[in-house]
């Protein structure tokens, strides 16, 4: 398991260090592995933590929002959010939702991810999950030294490996318990009243940022 310590700049750097010594090399590592993409990912959490005050929420959101998108399947991960109510939308309503589902998520990291207090990410390697999936478990260890299991399924697609779940503690699916929460709200008012509650989410979140 490896310490992540690496800055998301000091990452980036050594990848375009090995793209001009070892061109073969960095074009093999142009289709990111899980580990690596995990890897990018918290490093982008742990500057957004150090640098926490002085991005502020806006400068969080900026630095999280393109790393987040090169990691995550976020409309897989919204379909799956909304449950059996996301085939009977239009394909407008559809891109509406997605668009704040997208923003909602983001806004979860920039809110959660503003102070550096010593924690820790610990990667592990990546485990077979079939079905052309893949395993990348992680643990957060908190300023009081606990542990936090996060795990994250990837799916390989499209040439591409992209998370679609996320498993807290190792075995919460985050996809299901976000399908049970929406569930009511989507059934009962539609695409339009799920973007309203995702929005006003949002709005708290920011508050606490």
């Amino acid at each position: 398991m490896t310490k992540l310590s690496l800055s998301r700049r000091e990452a980036l750097a050594l990848f375009g260090a090995a793209a001009v010594l070892q061109p073969g090399i960095a074009l093999a590592q142009a289709v990111p592995d899980p580990v690596t993409l995990i890897n990018g990912f918290y490093a982008a959490l742990l500057e957004c933590m150090k640098r926490g005050a002085e991005l502020g929420f806006d400068g969080r959101f900026k630095l999280i929002e393109p790393v987040l998108n090169e990691t995550f399947d976020v409309a897989t991960m919204c379909k799956i959010a909304v449950g059996p109510e996301w085939t009977k939308m239009p394909g407008e309503q559809k891109g509406a939702v997605l668009v704040t589902f997208n923003k909602y998520m983001i806004t979860t990291y920039a809110a959660r991810f503003k102070a550096f207090k010593g924690q820790e990410f610990q990667v592990g390697e990546a485990k077979e999950a079939g079905e052309g999936r893949t395993l990348v478990e992680t643990k957060l260890i908190r300023s009081n030294g606990e542990p936090v299991e996060l795990n994250y399924l990837f799916r390989f697609n499209k040439n591409m490996w992209r998370v679609i779940d996320i498993y807290l503690a190792g075995a919460i699916s985050q996809m299901a318990q976000l399908r049970s929460e929406f569930s009511k709200t989507v059934v009962d008012g539609g695409a339009d009243a799920l973007i309203a509650s995702l929005e006003q989410k949002i709005e708290d979140l920011k508050k606490e940022a």
